[in-house]
């Protein structure tokens, strides 16, 4: 047990790392014992061919004769490194995912599933999801408030991405979020909004603060009449965290009624 990362500081794998993954001997059960483990893993991300960041929820189940159990925080920062690895899709991913297992666990088999977030989960969210848009993320990059723009006309919309991640200038670990845009006055352009909210995957920043960076950004170079900015991070410690933005007094149960599957 000494081996394992569990209660030590570890930094999150830098790509794709099976070698990360710890088992754990399950030890000797009394009886036919039957039954199965079933996971869900929430912070599942990896990069296009172009380099967009892809997020969505892996789900693995093995069965209770397995020889081992995986060590859960050796999970995260396996899965912490896939997030700066490229894959054609999701297919290769639970392909990867499977064999990386089935090696530690010693089992006679595994399912694992890797479920899109706009179609296998309800949306929570109103507006438009741009996360389909086809852009191009430059490595590395740093965040470029001159990504954003808008165009010709008026739109009175909410538009989101489940894409946002960044990371706690502390620890340095990654912090998962979707961002909710609703805003009145020129029309944003989705793609560079998509471009500049993946641009954070590099940056590291309480949530507070990068929603404000998010709203001033956004109220600089696109000018709307109104604008409001909420970010809605994944637990941590059994918490989520939820900070709002706005050009007017807003209502706590305007975003309370809000929630996410993956929080």
């Amino acid at each position: 047990m000494r081996d394992l990362p569990l209660g030590k500081k570890t930094a999150v794998p830098k790509g794709y790392d099976p070698g990360v993954l710890c088992p754990i001997p399950r030890g000797p059960s009394g009886g036919d014992l039957l039954g199965f483990d079933l996971w869900r893993c929430y912070e599942l991300s990896w990069l296009d061919p172009a380099g967009k960041p892809v997020a969505a929820v892996l789900e693995l189940a093995y069965p209770a004769e397995s020889k081992n159990i995986v060590e859960s925080k050796s999970l995260k920062l396996y899965l912490g490194g896939l997030s700066n690895a490229r894959f054609s899709g999701g297919d290769e991913v639970r392909e990867t995912v499977a064999a990386d297992l089935v090696g530690i666990l010693e089992t006679p088999w595994i399912e694992v599933r890797v479920l899109d977030l706009t179609h296998a989960w309800e949306p929570a969210l109103p507006g438009t999801c741009i996360d389909g848009l086809e852009v191009r993320i430059p490595e590395g990059g740093e965040v470029d408030p001159g990504i954003l723009s808008a165009g010709a006309g008026h739109a009175d919309e909410a538009l989101y991405s489940h894409l946002l991640r960044t990371s706690c200038p502390v620890t340095l670990q990654p912090d998962w979020a979707s961002a909710l845009v609703k805003y009145r006055g020129p029309r944003i352009e989705p793609a560079p909004l998509l471009r500049y909210l993946c641009s954070y995957r590099s940056h590291a920043g309480f949530g507070e603060e990068c929603c404000g960076r998010i709203y001033e950004d956004i109220l600089e170079r696109c000018r709307p009449g109104e604008l409001t900015v909420a970010l809605f991070y994944t637990r941590r410690g059994g918490i989520d965290i939820n900070p709002v933005r706005s050009s007017r007094r807003i209502e706590v149960d305007e975003v309370r009624k809000y929630r996410l599957s993956r929080q």
